[in-house]
């Protein structure tokens, strides 16, 4: 696939660097425009100015957004990190929010974001670094003011950072044994040291450490000092204010921020020294990880965006149809997935990265993998730029731009922050859009570097030779020039292969009409169809009003999750199908029509989206591939052993998630943990997987969403495509869902081994029922601890950087978890300092405070669904939940306002202090020590849920 598609607002980064540290003056309005160009699915207003200290700002006036929201994107990285002090850019990043000299208390702007139905974050990459949030609209004043002041008059207070070196030193321990991070670790080692993206980026004590000639945080004033100037920052509002209301509101607060004239000099030095090309780079990962990547150095495209020639080459190359090198790749058993397209990028230069995930064999014939690549690019470069290609891909992204839908207002207004640096004023919006200048010679000049000689080939598996250990991961590695075989064998005759470019895509949507809707089939979905093995759904869309649609439909069977071979099988058996259709489900999804086929507790769910004009074309080709139920013995195998490779990984995933897994699966009857699913695995052959898919479908019943760009009779069609794979008959008993349901006053203790020196506690506190007041109280003390548990266990305390208190209902069963996972302190602190936190919420909580916690609950459980994929997620879960009055938002909205705060505080105690039903998953670290107390230890998931009863949900 390409690495990149439109609609998305932001740059993708190859696959090594995918990692992201989340880490009184008077406005003019822009003189060359004051609107952008924008979708005329788009209603929103929208202004540009720019101040008089010449920082550059999106309005935005939407009045009938929920959430206000705001970015500032300057354009400062890692990259700009002074020689020697790698993650200072990052560790600004993190300052900035502990408090202003207006706003002094470190914990002012998080709580007040909190409290007010908010979410912040920022994150710092090699060019960028982005602050964002949201919050209920009406309060944009009070947060965007406590926002301003971050780049205004930041305090740098010294106790908080010698606090916060603790937090990055967290976060980069965290990473020791993520591989993505591991591999731009030792990528960063192949890189020319002269150039800046070769500097170590998280940051660590080490690092950031003071030193007898500067401390840090002279060196932290110095920095920000420098770099974080007004003239390379860019901001959008977003409100529900009119234009002329938000520019009142935001120019007095952003035109003091100081202009420093701060100007970017080009890199000129190039990302690999020269002569190093071509080169073998060999990487050892933690994880079973076959990874192979060819990476190009290549000119800054970026002003091009017009033209966009990395867009059409990543389409091309990543291309997974008929004749494609993906295809080409999977048939001879070598790759199992490709990815191609640029990401990287720098002033003076970029990379062009093609990534292909590698089967047993492809690792041992990599070099094959290797030339095919080049033989595919030769293929590009005989045929030269195709203008009906080209066109065909500027269409997608044209109809992308025309029928463009709401996105959340945080994410909306981040990316558009970080676009502003790129595009010209009148492009902001469209500007990721655009192919409207094709340039056949530039094409010629970007495939005409990919070739073997400018080409940095990167091998990540365990088995590979090293002979280096790189700095800050301590990740073996080697790096050596190609040689002259080598060379000759990426340059030679594949032989006789099937590679060709795209035939043209019928995918692409010719009819874009909207449908007549009628008024007694708008609202709510009815059952138009309720046959003992199928039942239909059907609503039009009347608000949305795009030529696209919700096709949605369960099978479900009593065969697919009572066992975890059923689990697995069915795992299995969905992405056999989803590789078996690819070659045409892939043009389908470059035409906006996405596909899904995927395993869920009761069944296998099948998701079509997009575009309607073609839609019951692309499930007729699916339906028939799925009631042919022909497999190919070698994609089987080699699908097979990918899954297995994949739970093996699960010791590689950050230790948080592992032990949040292993809560799961103590929870949810139907849930398996690895080792289960990977011995299911291992007994399962293609004749076992064949029977398994025959009797999943001989004991199927379907259940059907139709919501969007529909007429009725639509359902008689799909109806009848559905007789391709569900029998007629009586349907089987379904077993219910059940839920582990803890005793009041329960405490269990559930220790889990995992490979990392951080300790990990999951402690879960399960709702006292499942009535909608259970709900209701749980989800409120949620929202009340979350906030004060990040400032106080996080900020003040520095257990770790994971710290995250928040709801988690199962199936509707109520219950709210909190997670640290922590370098510096072992379970049983954690679980001290939890419960400390806990016996102090009702005292740090007042009357005014309850409110507005009541108040953004119950804002955020009423807002309003912003596009019409919302819409048909709440329809569908609706159905899923029996709940056929759509009504489930109001009646939990209803609950919350119907709680008082000596309600709830008599909830709080009775089931979250005195007599609650708990239970703490915790992985001890390299200290060993559990959680104290009379505690029942359990030891393994399978005997929690053996010992316990259960809710069950039909």
């Amino acid at each position: 696939m390409p690495l990149s598609h439109f609609g998305r607002q932001y740059l993708l980064l190859p696959l090594l660097f995918a990692v992201v540290f989340v880490v009184g003056c008077a406005g003019s309005p822009d003189p060359d425009s004051m609107q952008p160009v924008q979708s005329p699915n788009d209603d929103r207003q929208y202004r540009l100015l720019t101040l008089d200290n010449e920082m550059q700002l999106l309005l935005i006036s939407d009045p009938q957004t929920p959430k206000a929201a705001a970015s500032l994107d300057i354009n400062i990285g890692s990259g700009d990190n002074p020689e020697g002090r790698g993650g200072l850019a990052h560790f600004l990043e993190h300052m900035l929010f502990l408090g202003t000299e207006k706003y002094p208390n470190p914990a002012e702007y998080e709580q007040f974001i909190t409290e007010h139905g908010g979410n912040r974050n920022a994150y710092t990459s090699m060019e960028h670094t982005n602050y964002f949030f949201d919050v209920d609209a009406a309060y944009l004043p009070e947060a965007l003011d406590r926002f301003a002041q971050f780049f205004i008059s930041p305090r740098f207070d010294e106790a908080l950072i010698d606090k916060e070196k603790n937090a990055v030193q967290s976060e980069y321990q965290m990473g020791l044994k993520s591989d993505s991070r591991r591999g731009l670790d030792v990528l960063q080692q192949a890189m020319n040291p002269e150039h800046p993206f070769s500097q170590f980026a998280v940051g660590s004590l080490e690092t950031l450490a003071d030193r007898p000639d500067s401390s840090i945080r002279d060196d932290l004033l110095a920095f920000y000092d420098s770099h974080y100037s007004a003239n390379i920052m860019r901001l959008v509002v977003l409100g529900e204010e009119s234009l002329d209301e938000l520019e009142a509101m935001v120019v007095p607060m952003f035109s003091p921020v100081p202009n420093k004239s701060f100007q970017h000099q080009n890199i000129d030095v190039p990302l690999f020294a020269s002569g190093e090309l071509p080169a073998l780079l060999q990487i050892q990962p933690q994880a079973t990880r076959r990874l192979l990547q060819v990476l190009f150095p290549l000119g800054d495209y970026r002003d091009d965006y017009q033209a966009k020639p990395m867009s059409y080459l990543g389409n091309l190359v990543g291309h997974e149809g008929e004749g494609s090198l993906l295809s080409q790749l999977k048939a001879e058993g070598l790759a199992e997935s490709l990815a191609a397209g640029s990401g990287l990028g720098w002033r003076g230069g970029s990379l062009f990265s093609v990534s292909v995930t590698l089967t047993e064999q492809g690792v041992a014939n990599y070099d094959r993998v290797v030339q095919l690549l080049f033989a595919y690019l030769e293929v590009v470069r005989e045929a030269g730029p195709k203008e009906w290609l080209y066109d065909e891909q500027a269409r997608v992204a044209d109809l992308a731009f025309r029928f463009k839908e709401r996105a959340e207002p945080i994410n909306y207004v981040a990316s558009l922050a970080s676009s502003m640096h790129y595009f010209a004023p009148e492009d902001v919006l469209r500007g990721n859009y655009m192919m409207t200048d094709y340039q056949a010679q530039m094409l010629r000049e970007v495939v005409a570097q990919l070739t073997p000689d400018n080409a940095l080939v990167v091998l990540d598996d365990q088995s590979v030779s090293t002979d280096k250990v790189s700095p800050y991961y301590g990740v073996p590695y080697s790096l050596a020039p190609a040689s002259a075989a080598q060379l000759a064998g990426w340059e030679a005759s594949p032989g006789d292969v099937a590679l060709a470019l795209p035939e043209p895509n019928e995918f692409i949507v010719d009819n874009v009409a909207l449908v007549d809707v009628g008024q007694e089939m708008v609202g709510n979905p009815q059952r138009v169809l309720n046959e003992p093995r199928k039942r239909i759904w059907f609503a039009q869309d009347d608000e949305f009003r795009i030529p696209k649609g919700a096709l949605y439909v369960n099978f479900r069977s009593p065969l697919a999750g009572q066992s975890a071979e059923q689990a697995a099988r069915a795992s299995l058996y969905t992405a056999v199908i989803r590789d078996q259709v690819n070659e045409y489900t892939y043009p389908a999804l470059l035409a906006g029509l996405n596909f899904s086929f995927y395993k869920h507790a009761q069944g296998i769910s099948l998701r079509i989206s997009g575009y309607t004009d073609k839609q019951f074309v692309l499930l007729k080709d699916i339906l028939e591939d799925i009631a042919e139920g022909d497999f190919e013995t070698q994609r089987v195998e080699n699908i097979r052993k990918d899954m297995i490779r994949g739970l093996e990984n699960a010791v590689a995933k950050r230790p948080s998630s592992q032990v949040f897994d292993d809560l799961r699966e103590s929870l949810l009857h139907g849930e398996w943990g690895e080792q289960a699913l990977i011995d299911a695995l291992r007994n399962t052959d293609q004749a076992t997987l064949g029977n398994y898919a025959e009797a999943f479908w001989q004991s199927a019943t379907a259940e059907a969403l139709v919501y969007g760009n529909y007429e009725l009779p639509a359902t008689k069609e799909l109806a009848k495509m559905l007789d391709m794979v569900v029998p007629e008959g009586a349907p089987p008993q379904l077993p219910p869902l059940q839920v582990t349901s803890l005793t009041e006053g329960e405490q269990a203790l559930y220790p889990v081994t995992v490979q990392h020196d951080d300790s990990v506690l999951a402690w879960y506190l399960q709702g006292a029922g499942n009535s909608w007041d259970d709900r209701a109280a749980t989800a409120l003390t949620a929202q009340i601890m979350k906030s004060g548990f990040f400032q106080q266990l996080r900020t003040e305390q520095q257990l770790g950087y994971i710290v995250q208190a928040f709801s988690w209902p199962q199936f509707d069963v109520p219950g709210l978890v909190m997670l640290i996972q922590s370098p510096v302190a072992d379970g049983a602190s954690l679980a001290s300092a939890m419960q400390a936190f806990m016996a102090g919420v009702e005292g740090d909580l007042d009357e005014a405070q309850f409110a507005r916690h009541q108040r953004a609950l119950v804002n955020e459980i009423n807002r309003p669904q912003k596009n019409l994929w919302e819409r048909a997620e709440f329809y569908w879960q609706s159905i899923a939940k029996k709940r056929f009055e759509f009504d489930g938002r109001e009646q939990l909205a209803a609950a919350v306002e119907a709680l008082t705060m000596e309600s709830w505080s008599a909830y709080y105690q009775e089931h979250f202090l005195s007599e609650a039903r708990s239970l703490q998953v915790v992985a001890p670290g390299k200290w060993g020590r559990l959680p104290a107390g009379e505690q029942t230890r359990y030891s393994s998931a399978a005997d929690i849920k053996a010992s316990h009863g259960y809710y069950q949900v039909q």
